[in-house]
């Protein structure tokens, strides 16, 4: 496998890059005096990590309709469009912002970007760090082989004593691991759910009211599924993050599953621009188009950042187009490229797998050099105070969390306080940015006008060989069981999602095969794709709304071909058709699951919750 070196690149989407990466442009020096690394300080009462707690048993069931996975809108004064893939050298840019590059040097590339807003001295800090209060009422997460982690309370309340920090001269933001959910879904509610770009959005503008100097960073895997919706989302993501006012970003795994040329017209943007992704050890076709590492001067601190992704937690072959290098020699390029920088605080972020954090710990000393690692996998919560590295002099480490439920914060000072850190919960307690839902409202559109067949959407026979019904005619026989599904929230399922019953409501969802998989008759849930005979719009398949029988009992129409005499059946026949109708209990469960998953009701899967949903939706066969 080779590298190729090119100064024009045209990438599939049609993108032309025709800027010379090697031009050597000078760092713009800062002026203040550059500050000694310095030390998180966090609450003596913390816990060295979360709690744990254990996962819950596979055997919980569901409650009434689940929906799709979470998605997310941002939040801004300025709607963020779906962008198409065209160069992104417009990006948005702060006036009060002079960006310059740095020569590609042999051990790596840096860019440095100075932000000039004035800070006044932050007061001494003192030594303590919010840490969120640990609570009984923690939410389950993820699956079963997940290791054990604590759950935050989802109290809509948010501790805010941060707030009453000394004025740091920077504050980064850090999150990660978004893994498609840009906003929570609000089956379950709202209030219960914690993430999204649009609570993010207005957490940092809370920030920006204070007077700080906010630097937002992503450690990165915007997306988890591939094809074209991911690819929108994706977009969508990366538009987002520039209206927020992110400066770096990551990969993971599930963003390089993406067309290459896509990631290139969103991730190799113009160099001038305010936000860009860094890599010490991805490429995207040529070495030359993203940087290894970026310098951030923020507050008169210089900030190196740079991201690493681990090759083991690409699970498939990538094309010839990406090449992810060895972690360790990347570690130590970086080092020495910000050290050559001149850099106060150095981050690094890293992707890593369910090993993460041991895989910190094993590169020990050869971390010195780093401040801080944030470490961003599928697993876990952020801990409620950094952990030191392993073995290494005083490099320390912090988790993001799943989904970007969190944001975590790093306030640096001046005057050798201790830095402060942390943990902020994405709750209901932070509204939504208005900016952040007109661009998820531009998402849905793009679906809509997309449309199924659009999308690479097409539907596939169901491996039983029989086609759906629809629940009325179902409801031609079964009359009581009809008249118990009607009166449940399952008849309601796709009006949800027409008319979302949430402050959210104006934004319709049932254009987006994420929601429709769950919220309709007809689909594979977890695949996100329709059967033939299954739901293909409210206009052509009227029969199919609602999360009907036969989305449990599987499709109907050889059963009902032979009830009514339409295909000569035998009595053995007609039996064997009723029994493949009929959904034992014990299996019922497990159908439940299919949508009721811990992303959108996690209270399904708590000890007895089964049974206590079965009791709401509890029918038998023919009247």
């Amino acid at each position: 496998m080779h590298r190729t070196h090119l100064r024009f690149l045209t990438v599939t989407c049609g993108l032309l890059l025709p800027w010379g990466c090697n031009q050597p442009t000078p760092v713009v020096q800062e002026p203040n005096e550059i500050a000694e690394p310095v030390e998180i300080a966090a609450d003596p009462a913390a816990p060295e990590r979360a709690p744990e707690i254990t996962p819950p048993p596979p055997a919980a069931a569901a409650e009434l309709p689940a929906a799709a996975p979470e998605e997310a809108v941002t939040d801004n004064d300025t709607p963020a469009a779906i962008p198409q893939t065209t160069d992104s050298s417009s990006a948005t840019k702060d006036a009060d912002e002079a960006i310059a590059l740095t020569a590609a040097a042999k051990n790596g590339k840096s860019t440095a970007v100075e932000e000039t807003t004035a800070v006044t001295e932050a007061p001494p800090a003192t030594e303590d760090a919010v840490a969120e209060t640990p609570s009984d009422s923690a939410q389950a997460t993820d699956t079963a082989s997940s290791p054990a982690v604590t759950k935050s309370p989802l109290d809509t309340e948010i501790d805010n004593r941060w707030k009453s920090w000394p004025k740091p001269s920077a504050v980064i933001l850090f999150t990660g691991e978004q893994h498609g959910y840009i906003e929570p879904c609000g089956c379950t509610g709202l209030e219960n759910q914690k993430g999204g770009l649009a609570r993010r959005h207005t957490l940092i503008k809370e920030i920006e009211a204070l007077g700080w100097n906010v630097v937002p960073m992503d450690a990165g895997n915007q997306v988890r599924r591939y094809g074209q919706q991911a690819g929108i989302k994706f977009q969508t993501t990366v538009s987002s993050l520039r209206t927020l006012g992110y400066r770096a970003v990551g990969f993971g795994p599930d963003d390089l599953r993406l067309d290459v040329g896509l990631l290139l017209s969103e991730a190799a943007s113009d160099p001038d621009s305010a936000l860009q992704f860094v890599s010490a050890n991805v490429t995207l076709l040529d070495p030359e188009l993203l940087p290894a590492t970026r310098v951030i001067v923020s507050g008169g601190k210089r900030i190196g950042v740079t991201s690493i992704l681990d090759p083991k937690t690409i699970g498939q072959p990538l094309g010839d187009e990406i090449i992810v290098d060895p972690v360790a020699p990347a570690v130590k390029k970086s080092i020495a490229q910000m050290a050559k920088e001149n850099c106060d605080y150095k981050v690094l972020m890293y992707y890593g797998g369910n090993s993460a954090e041991e895989d910190i710990n094993a590169l020990g000393a050869q971390l010195d050099g780093i401040d801080l690692v944030v470490i961003a996998n599928e697993f876990g919560e952020p801990t409620y105070k950094p952990q030191k590295v392993r073995d290494s002099a005083n490099t320390e480490m912090i988790l993001t969390g799943h989904k970007a439920m969190y944001a975590c914060l790093i306030a640096l000072y001046d005057d050798g306080s201790p830095s402060r850190y942390v943990r902020i919960p994405l709750t209901s307690a932070l509204k939504d940015s208005p900016a952040m839902l007109q661009s998820l409202a531009v998402y849905q559109d793009h679906l809509k006008n997309l449309g199924l067949s659009g999308l690479g959407l097409n539907p596939i026979p169901h491996a039983s060989g029989s086609k759906f019904v629809g629940s009325e005619k179902c409801g031609e026989c079964h009359t009581t069981a009809m008249a118990i599904w009607e009166a449940t929230p399952h008849a309601h399922a796709t009006e949800s999602i027409v008319h979302p019953p949430n402050d959210r409501g104006d934004i319709a969802r049932h254009f987006d095969p994420e929601c429709l998989s769950c919220h309709v008759t007809g689909w594979n849930p977890q695949g996100y794709y329709p059967y033939l005979s299954g739901y293909l719009s409210l206009e052509s398949t009227p029969h199919m709304v609602a999360n009907g029988c036969e989305n449990c009992h599987g499709p109907g129409s050889q059963h009902v071909a032979a009830e009514e005499g339409d295909i000569t059946a035998s009595d053995d026949l007609l039996e064997k058709l009723r029994n493949a109708m009929r959904l034992p209990l014990d299996q019922a469960r497990e159908r439940c699951m299919d949508c009721h998953d811990l992303d959108n009701s996690p209270d399904f899967h708590k000890d007895g919750a089964f049974e206590k949903y079965w009791e709401q939706v509890k029918h038998v066969g023919k009247d």
